[in-house]
Formats: structure tokens, C-alpha cells, sequence
């Protein structure tokens, strides 16, 4: 008997190798979608390569800070965005904006990825008058903060949340701006306090840290007066305190420049004389038409 069982269970070891390998394959579990797509210039047709691509909300330019070479148009005009290499749910509504120098920002319009997306779109040179005719002015949707963001975290820390749009001006128009940012950090923000004061600084690529901006600022520095704490200092937070778990609402004011175009200011928040906070990558687009 004993001699018997050892026989079965030789013949099964040797079996059990080939019947698997006979068995059809487990279908691989199905991942998040893509978003892809081609910008290609209004004027020409011809690809528009090394275009900075946003995915949002939160909408930033992830290639415009430290050595973060973030996502760009190939030589081809062609983009790919995993949602699964991001941990992203597929089935999320999400809209981009294209940007790139000597082009007006492009915006995709918001939309909901199952399973991929496509989007081709079309930069306009900002040398180019596109018709019809007249500027209209108005300012782009507003951001809406994520659904989850980190809290608790020891010591000083900001986690964007949410933002007005971005405007459309006629040149020497003003506009009123809008962002939150929620205390994420352990620590609360006291207002008129050195050391623990929350404010919103210039940072790079444009203007870059510290720098003055043709976009407003205090009248310094070769900038316009547009009411900035300083022409580098682009808001200072509105209430006396803000404690962790709590959202500041800062608000500014841009003035558009007299040259028509597309211009970008950077910015990030601060506790002026302690630390730089995050969330930087945080930008406003400004068409000037």
C-alpha cells in the first residue's frame, strides 16, 4: 500500500509541470488607462515638441523646478501619460494645460479617462493674430481642491488646495486671484509674527525665488503697485491664525503687462524668516490679449 502511494504521487510530481503549462493563462489584472495624444502648431501643422504637459487637478508644471525633467512633447508632438505608473484611478475627471515659450497656453478642457484618452490639440504662436477679431476677457475655471491631502505631518508643512482659473486680460487690466493652501504641518501660522508668519513668495522658473515679477508687486523693484505685501512677498495669509487642518485662502492681484502674450508666475508659500513650505510647482497663466 505504502509502495502504491509513493507511485501516485511520483507520477502527479511529474505530471503536474506539464499540465499547467498546458492550462490557459490567467488574464492579467486590468491597469489604469492612459492619456495620450499629439499638439501639433495652429499655423503649420508641424509637431510642437518639448511642450511642458499638466495633468491636474492640482494643474502644475512638473518640469519647471530642480532637476524634475517632468513631461514634455517629443520630437514628435506626442505625449503619454500612465495613470497606473501614478497610482491614479482611471475614471477620474481631469483636464491639462500644454505651455511652452513663444505659445499661448492651451487648455484641454475637462474631461473623464475609462480605460484611456485621447487628446490632440493645437498650440497658436503668440506672433500669430488668430482670427476672429476681438479680445475677450475672462477668466479660465476654477481648481477644486483634491479629494485627499497628507495632514498631521511634524513641523511646518502646506499641501495646495485649489485655486481660481486663469485669466484673460487686455493689457493694463487688473484681476483679483485666488489660491488655499491647507496647514498640513504640526505647527499653526500666526499672522504679523516673524518665525511663524505665512506668506506667498515669487518662486522659479518665472520670476524665479525672490525675484520681481511684471505681474505685480509693491511698486519696487521695477514692478507694478498692485497692493503685494512686497515685490517679491505675493500675498500675506488673511486670518490671524491658521491652525493644522485649517486652509489659509490667499488672495492677490495681477495686472497684465502692456506687451500682448502669454506670461507665468510661480509661486510658493513660505513662513517668512523660518522656511520655504510645499507645495511648490503652484502657477498662474496670464493671456494678455
Amino acid at each position: 500500500m505504502r509502495a502504491r502511494l509513493i507511485r501516485v504521487i511520483a507520477t502527479v510530481t511529474l505530471l503536474l509541470p506539464a499540465l499547467l503549462a498546458a492550462m490557459p493563462a490567467a488574464p492579467a489584472a486590468a491597469g489604469a488607462g492612459k492619456i495620450q495624444g499629439t499638439i501639433t502648431d495652429k499655423s503649420t501643422g508641424a509637431p510642437v515638441a518639448d511642450a511642458c504637459v499638466t495633468l491636474g487637478p492640482p494643474v502644475r508644471c512638473f518640469g519647471a523646478f530642480g532637476t524634475n525633467p517632468g513631461l514634455h512633447t517629443n520630437a514628435a508632438g506626442y505625449f503619454v501619460i500612465d495613470l497606473g505608473a501614478l497610482a491614479a484611478i482611471d475614471g477620474g475627471t481631469w483636464e491639462m494645460y500644454f505651455l511652452k515659450d513663444g505659445y499661448t497656453m492651451l487648455y484641454s478642457g475637462r474631461f473623464v479617462s475609462n480605460g484611456g484618452y485621447t487628446y490632440n490639440g493645437q498650440m497658436s504662436p503668440t506672433g500669430t493674430v488668430v482670427p476672429p477679431g476681438p479680445c475677450t476677457i475672462s477668466t479660465g475655471p476654477g481648481i477644486a481642491p483634491p479629494a485627499i491631502v497628507p495632514g498631521g505631518i511634524a513641523g511646518r508643512h502646506a499641501a495646495w488646495y485649489g485655486q481660481s482659473g486663469y485669466p484673460t486680460l487686455s493689457a493694463g487690466q487688473r484681476s483679483t486671484a485666488t489660491v488655499a493652501f491647507y496647514n498640513s504641518g504640526s505647527i499653526g501660522w500666526v499672522r504679523g509674527r516673524m518665525g511663524e508668519v505665512a506668506y506667498l513668495g515669487t518662486w522659479g522658473p518665472e520670476p524665479g525665488q525672490d525675484r520681481p515679477t511684471p505681474l505685480g508687486g509693491d511698486g519696487q523693484a521695477g514692478t507694478p503697485n498692485t497692493g503685494w505685501p512686497r515685490y517679491n512677498r505675493i500675498a500675506m495669509q488673511p486670518a490671524d491664525y491658521v491652525g493644522p487642518g485649517q486652509v489659509a485662502w490667499f488672495q492677490f492681484t495681477i495686472a497684465a503687462p502692456a506687451a500682448r502674450g502669454t506670461y507665468k508666475l510661480y509661486l510658493r508659500p513660505l513662513i517668512e524668516g523660518a522656511a520655504w513650505l510645499e507645495d511648490y510647482g503652484v502657477f498662474w497663466v496670464i493671456t494678455v490679449c
